[in-house]
């Protein structure tokens, strides 16, 4: 079993932030969809209906897991034979403090096992009181263009930073081409396309913030890969099952 309780109450926290009054099998069903759980815990338990990750969800209900040892970020209540969660002003502040991470991890439609990994890290940080800073380098883009984009001024400047290395990193003579269909922007469009490519995140890329940049980098651009537009929005199109970049490149060449 890889997943725990534990683990379990941040991104609990973000779906019962978003839906009000969502039941327990609301929560099981979204946290399903949304983690994808792979492995020993996608597995059915004997004799029940429940895979070793939905037991997981109920337990975290069951054990008061979620209220976090009664410091009350949620509240529970029933309404006839029903129940439903709500979250507190305690329980948002705790979820505001990690969202950044938390959105980051889970908008990018990482495997199981990365947000497996990205939620130990960020539980890990939570209890050693350290902070994660997250890229996106795509918004970076956006910015630089004119377009209003949601991000602080500091996640901009080191997705900046990122954005450049990997443009240096992936580059030849100045230009640049997406690594599953070749498209370059630059050949294409001439001084319209120059410098222009997007940043496909294949595993999660996340910094502490008293890390080293530098040596940050050095694994960041190992997991980052330059993508044009079109690639990169195939690639994210399906929730559940995304694509790599090697079986998108397959599908191009056949074609």
């Amino acid at each position: 079993m890889r997943i725990s309780e534990p683990k379990l109450i941040l991104p609990a926290l973000y779906f019962i932030n978003n839906k009000p009054n969502i039941s327990t099998s609301e929560l099981i069903g979204v946290l399903t969809e949304c983690l994808k759980p792979s492995g020993e815990d996608a597995e059915i338990l004997k004799n029940r209906k429940d895979t070793k990750f939905s037991q997981i969800v109920r337990n975290l209900v069951s054990h008061k897991t979620i209220d976090q040892n009664g410091l009350g970020y949620t509240e529970y209540k029933r309404e006839g034979n029903n129940g439903y969660h709500k979250i507190t002003d305690k329980g948002k502040k705790f979820l505001e403090e990690n969202l950044e991470f938390l959105e980051y991890l889970m908008d990018n439609n990482f495997s199981y096992d990365n947000l497996e990994n990205g939620i130990t890290k960020l539980t890990k940080s939570i209890n050693e009181n350290r902070i994660i800073e997250t890229f996106d380098e795509n918004s970076s883009i956006l910015i630089s263009e004119g377009n209003k984009i949601k991000t602080t001024t500091s996640k901009y400047k080191r997705s900046r930073k990122l954005r450049d290395a990997a443009f240096d990193y992936y580059s030849e003579d100045g230009t640049i081409q997406c690594e599953v269909c070749g498209f370059d922007f630059y050949d294409f469009y001439g001084d319209s396309g120059k410098g222009f490519i997007e940043m496909h995140h294949k595993n999660p890329v996340f910094k502490y913030e008293d890390e080293d940049f530098e040596i940050f980098l050095k694994e960041a651009l190992k997991n980052i890969a330059p993508v044009c537009s079109n690639c990169h929005r195939i690639i994210h199109r399906f929730f559940k099952n995304q694509l790599t970049i090697e079986e998108l490149r397959k599908k191009v060449e056949k074609s």
